[in-house]
């Protein structure tokens, strides 16, 4: 498989903000709302849980993405979490590590 451009071409909310799809020359990305607020790289989520725990935040739901330079994005979700800072390179990670998570 070519490896991922760490640059998605497309970027969508779905599912009323239930789920983003990452849209890549290559491949696609479907990720949760509850799977990207459980593993925001922020501060404040790194001091309450050591792995990522989606059922603590099963509800909740993404209400607007914003691009941070050429380098990354911000989710805003509606518990009002949303110092997060998502790299392109960090959400291949999460992703990839969900995928392998999932599948052994």
């Amino acid at each position: 498989m070519e490896p991922i451009n760490l640059i998605p071409d497309t970027i969508k909310l779905l599912n009323v903000g239930s789920k983003v799809l990452f849209v890549y020359k290559n491949t696609n990305l479907l990720l949760d709302a509850s799977f990207l607020r459980a593993a925001s790289p922020s501060a404040e989520n790194k001091k309450h849980a050591k792995k990522p725990n989606n059922e603590r935040f099963e509800k909740i739901k993404i209400t607007n993405i914003e691009k941070v330079g050429k380098y990354a994005l911000r989710f805003f979700f509606d518990d009002g979490h949303d110092t997060g800072i998502y790299s392109w390179e960090y959400i291949i990670e999460i992703a990839n590590s969900k995928k392998n998570s999932t599948n052994p």
